[in-house]
C-alpha cells in the first residue's frame, strides 16, 4: 500500500525539479541568469568651487557641495545605466542612458554608444559584469548670488565583464562631462570621454582547456 503514494511523489518532485531548471529558475538542469543590477558607489574625491565674484574658493565649498552632490547622483544613473544594467547591455538599448542627456547634445551621445556603453553587442560577448568602481572631482561654477550654475565631472570608472568564452575585460572609462542643473536634475551638455579597456585571456581549467567558457 505504500510504494503507490511513494512513487507518486518521487514523480512530482523530479518533475518539479525538471521544470523548475528548464524555466530559468536555478534548478539541476539549468543555471539561473543573473539579472541584478551590481551596486556602483562613486567616491567623492574633490570638489572645487569657482566664483565668478571676488570671493575665496575656500569660502564657497559649502555653496559647491550640494551641487557636487547632485552631479554625481547623475553620473553614478549614467553609468548604472549604461554598463551595470543587464537589462539595458543584454539587449544593447539605452534609452535610459540618453535621457540623462540635455536636448542639445543626446544625438551626439547616441552617436558615441560605443564609448559611453558598453555597446550595442554587449550582449553578444559578456556573461556577467560585476565589481563597478568609480571616483570623481567636481568643479562648480557658481554666480554672483552662489548659486550654481554648471559643473564639470571628472571621473575614472571600471567593471569587470566577463566573456562568454571566459575572457575577462577590464572595462575603464575616464573623462569630463559638463552639466547644468534642470527642472529633472542636472543633466549632461557636452562632454569629452574615452575608453581603455583591458582584455584578459581566459585562465585554463584543471584540464587545460580554458575555463569559464558557456556550453
Amino acid at each position: 500500500m505504500w510504494i503507490v503514494p511513494v512513487a507518486l511523489v518521487a514523480l512530482g518532485l523530479i518533475l518539479f525539479l525538471v521544470l523548475r531548471g528548464g524555466s530559468g529558475g536555478g534548478g539541476i538542469l539549468g543555471r539561473a541568469q543573473d539579472d541584478s543590477i551590481p551596486r556602483l558607489r562613486f567616491r567623492l574625491s574633490k570638489v572645487v568651487p569657482v566664483p565668478v565674484t571676488d570671493a575665496k574658493p575656500s569660502e564657497l565649498e559649502h555653496a559647491a557641495r550640494p551641487a557636487a552632490s547632485a552631479v554625481t547622483k547623475t553620473i553614478t544613473a549614467l553609468y548604472s545605466e549604461a554598463f551595470l544594467d543587464p537589462g539595458n547591455w543584454r539587449g544593447g538599448s539605452y534609452d535610459s542612458v540618453w535621457t540623462l542627456f540635455d536636448d542639445g547634445s543626446r544625438s551626439a551621445a547616441q552617436g558615441e554608444d560605443q564609448t559611453l556603453t558598453l555597446g550595442p553587442s554587449a550582449g553578444d560577448r559578456y556573461e556577467t559584469v560585476k565589481q563597478p568602481k568609480g571616483k570623481l572631482s567636481v568643479k562648480v561654477l557658481l554666480d554672483d548670488k552662489e548659486q550654481a550654475a554648471t559643473a564639470v565631472a571628472i571621473v575614472r570608472f571600471e567593471t569587470v565583464a566577463t566573456g562568454k568564452d571566459g575572457t575577462l575585460t577590464t572595462v575603464v572609462s575616464t573623462g569630463q562631462y559638463f552639466l547644468h542643473p534642470g527642472p529633472d536634475g542636472w543633466r549632461i551638455y557636452s562632454f569629452s570621454v574615452g575608453r581603455e579597456d583591458e582584455e584578459q585571456a581566459p585562465q585554463p581549467g584543471p584540464s587545460g582547456s580554458p575555463s569559464g567558457g558557456s556550453s
